[in-house]
């Protein structure tokens, strides 16, 4: 919201919570016309109390509660800024996400009301004014308290929408995220295919191409022609591997790894860790482990395979791992070899509860320039360890050794580094209590009503009762009394209070400068009305009269 446009709202709200004191001030229709000082004073009071309800509206509810204390201290009655103090009261409770500072202020405001106005009508009218005071401090609670919890009701709700509108903001872009990561497992599932597949042909097609090149014979300018279509598809390996490293999901599989062997493979240790939600897929489908060997031996691959009958006995769960281990290093030994005579070896054996699986070459006769990057033996070492089982790669005996573990048995999930996380509270529970919250405002809100009309309805009878037993006057007293009586004589048979002030229907007429008090002549509080009146002027009974209902 704009400033000007604020300035303007809270000008219109003054002249609305003020429209009551210029009529009082006007007319007095429906109260005792009040003085153009005392409209002035409420209309200062309310402008304070409006400039302060944005950045203070705990003060600015004090301040009408304390404008109504007042005017109902000097008038005696209830006044018309009931109004002003019954808005800014509910604007408080809007505005205000605490309710103790509003409870104890209305509480304190209720406490000094109740010991300043009886004061001050003592000073103003000269006499014990009960029922200014509750007045005082029956307003404060009617059109304080009340409002205020509709207000802070109010407040809950706006808040309560607020979170739900965050929360669906939250759950969108949470939404979005795991869509995000579901496509980057996609392109990771993608990548890592695209190096087992593509890698592992373009690896036996080198192999095929350095096995012409090194041919006796061949005439020079084909084994030339062969070098460069090694070289060729050497190129495109290189160029896949900058595919895989693109499509793949973390910089895991765009950076070199530091302290593997010659293969890229990890050191005898922990395996990197990398996607933990990627599923095993078949190396190829109708591809068995001797299938795979057969393959690279009818590219030129001395290859031998021990234990060709084991693969039968491998769980379901653990066959895809063991062909996708073969097939690697498989391809890491023609790949990192091309073109020279390399002897391999595959081993399936079962240990108990376990296979191991064994893929070592020798060193070749001449060093190839092979293709470098590692990916896929770290995602075959997270796969491994996914399944509790073990992957160790490294030189040996001059070569190199793959060997991996795969129990026979899948472990349960291990959870991330860092111990188990805490639970997020549901956002059911959060959304119930926010609700009770705001339901237990508004009831809060109905029982201080249900009990200040309760508490008021039980202070009238209570008074009437009081006022109609204070002040009878007895018939056989009021027959003694005679005009030109001293008004001190008078007053010692006179009761304590007087039953009205003014009676609402014809009288007499008053003689002229005299005071008239009206006392009852029964202490029925609510039967028919019959009064005694007594007229005093310069100190003296000028005039009784029987007034009846």
């Amino acid at each position: 919201m704009g400033r000007k446009a604020a300035y303007l709202k809270d000008v219109l709200l003054w002249a609305v919570l003020g429209l009551p004191a210029w009529w009082a001030g006007l007319t007095h229709t429906l109260a005792d016309r009040y003085t153009w000082p005392e409209v002035i004073a409420g209309l200062a009071a309310i402008g304070v109390a409006v400039a302060l309800a944005r950045p203070r509206p705990l003060v600015a509810m004090l301040v009408t509660a304390a404008l109504w204390a007042g005017s109902v201290a000097v008038r005696g009655d209830p006044t018309v800024f009931f109004l002003a103090l019954a808005v800014m009261s509910y604007l408080a409770g809007v505005r205000m996400a605490r309710a103790r500072p509003a409870l104890l202020g209305l509480s304190a405001a209720a406490v000094a009301a109740a010991a300043v106005v009886p004061s001050v009508r003592w000073l103003l009218a000269g006499r014990w004014d009960p029922g200014a005071c509750f007045f005082a401090v029956t307003g404060i609670a009617l059109f304080g308290l009340v409002p205020w919890l509709a207000g802070h009701a109010r407040h809950q709700s706006l808040a309560l929408t607020r979170a739900g509108w965050e929360r669906a903001g939250h759950l969108e872009r949470e939404r979005r995220m795991l869509a995000e990561q579901a496509r980057l497992r996609e392109r990771a599932a993608i990548a890592r295919e695209m190096h087992d597949l593509l890698g592992h042909d373009l690896s036996l097609v080198a192999l095929r191409i350095g096995a012409l090149e090194v041919a006796a014979g061949l005439p020079e300018s084909e084994r030339r022609a062969a070098g460069e279509a090694r070289a060729a598809v050497t190129a495109a390996t290189e160029r896949l591997r900058d595919v895989v490293a693109v499509l793949g999901d973390g910089p895991e599989h765009g950076s070199a790894h530091h302290g593997n062997s010659e293969h890229g493979g990890p050191e005898h240790g922990e395996p990197e860790h990398g996607d933990p939600e990627h599923e095993d897929t078949p190396s190829s489908p109708g591809e068995s482990v001797d299938e795979l060997v057969r393959r690279a031996a009818a590219a030129g691959m001395a290859v031998t395979l021990h234990g060709a009958q084991a693969e039968a006995g491998i769980p379901a769960h653990a066959l895809a791992t063991v062909r996708r281990v073969v097939r690697e290093g498989l391809t890491n030994a023609a790949k990192h070899a091309p073109g020279a005579p390399v002897t391999v070896t595959v081993r399936l054996a079962h240990a108990p509860g376990e296979t191991v699986v064994t893929v070592a070459n020798a060193a070749p006769h001449r060093p190839g320039c092979g293709v470098t990057g590692g990916h896929g033996l770290r995602a075959l070492a997270e796969r491994v360890r996914l399944q509790g089982g073990s992957l160790r790669s490294g030189p040996a005996d001059g070569g190199f050794t793959l060997t991996v573990r795969l129990p026979h048995t899948v472990p349960p999930r291990v959870p991330p580094p860092g111990g188990p996380r805490t639970a997020s509270r549901p956002v059911e529970l959060d959304l119930a209590l926010a609700r009770g919250r705001v339901r237990r405002t508004r009831l809060a809100a109905a029982l201080v009503c249900l009990a200040a009309a309760g508490g008021v309805t039980a202070f009238v009878l209570g008074f009437t009762v009081y006022e109609a037993a204070t002040s009878v006057l007895p018939p056989a007293e009021f027959a003694k009394l005679r005009v030109g009586q001293a008004e001190s004589e008078v007053a010692a048979v006179l009761p304590a209070r007087t039953r009205i002030d003014d009676p609402s229907w014809p009288e007499p007429p008053i003689p002229p400068g005299a005071r008239c008090r009206y006392y009852s002549t029964s202490s029925e509080p609510f039967g028919e009305l019959e009064l005694y009146r007594l007229c005093f002027a310069g100190g003296r009974l000028v005039a009784k009269a029987f007034l009846p209902s």
